[in-house]
């Protein structure tokens, strides 16, 4: 969470450029959203199971991660992220869309602008502009915004462990039974290849596609965002304004 966030700074000060990354989890772990009750989570049973628990800072709902791929990317609102945040989280569903596409899967993106559940598990709700195959979710993602750019943040489950998952939140089985992970869905699909995929995706938006390393300045900002993900302030959701500027001193 700390290095999304300070490669969004850099982006957003136009020391690097857009940046999509992918990342996975060391050990199973819970994110939750920026607003979201941390009384939606079985804060017992995670601290008993050793099951970390992290704010976002970007909203939505409760996500377990483990078996998953998450993603990030970091814009400035300019060029074809100008607009809304319904138009900017059109568009990365389209490209990811379309990586899913080349990746063999026959993908839809949802267009209604309402959410169908009011689950507190975000594989369990269904809004707009998000990718289902088979009619199940299989991409969650959300968008923190600012006046200058926007961090969208999301998750790719490839298998779902149901039983810990009932456990962390609490859910009924109705729920659960539209959670899916994508390998669960489609055997044949790689991890690998589906990342080559979202680059050749890019391309065919218009973008250069530039890979490097997260710079040392980078960490060395995001060092500095751990106090704030690590303060149980923001983890239990008190006084969450103080946190809601973050560094804009970085020079």
């Amino acid at each position: 969470m700390a290095i999304d966030e300070a490669v969004n700074l850099f982006v957003r000060k136009d020391k690097v450029v857009p940046t999509f990354r992918f990342y996975g989890w060391e050990s199973p772990s819970i994110s939750i959203g920026e607003f979201q009750n941390i009384n939606d989570v079985n804060i017992d049973f995670c601290s008993k199971k050793n099951i970390p628990i992290v704010r976002r800072p970007t909203g939505g709902k409760g996500i377990f991660h483990f078996d998953d791929l998450t993603y990030s990317f970091s814009s400035k609102k300019e060029g074809i992220f100008k607009g809304s945040l319904f138009k900017s989280y059109e568009i990365i569903s389209q490209i990811l869309g379309y990586a899913f596409i080349l990746s063999g899967l026959n993908v839809e993106i949802r267009r209604e602008k309402r959410i169908t559940n009011r689950s507190a598990l975000c594989f369990a709700r269904s809004s707009f502009g998000e990718i289902c195959y088979k009619e199940f979710k299989i991409v969650g993602s959300a968008q923190k915004r600012w006046i200058d750019g926007f961090l969208q943040q999301g998750t790719i489950p490839l298998k779902v462990n149901r039983e810990l998952i009932k456990e962390v939140f609490n859910i009924d089985d109705g729920n659960l039974n539209r959670i899916y992970g994508i390998k669960e869905l489609y055997e044949n699909f790689e991890i690998y290849k589906f990342i080559d995929n979202v680059k050749k995706s890019f391309k065919s938006f218009g973008f250069e596609i530039l890979e490097e390393e997260i710079l040392e300045e980078e960490l060395a900002v995001a060092e500095e965002l751990l106090d704030k993900y690590q303060n149980p302030g923001w983890l239990l959701g008190k006084n969450l304004h103080q946190f809601a500027g973050n560094r804009q001193s970085m020079q």
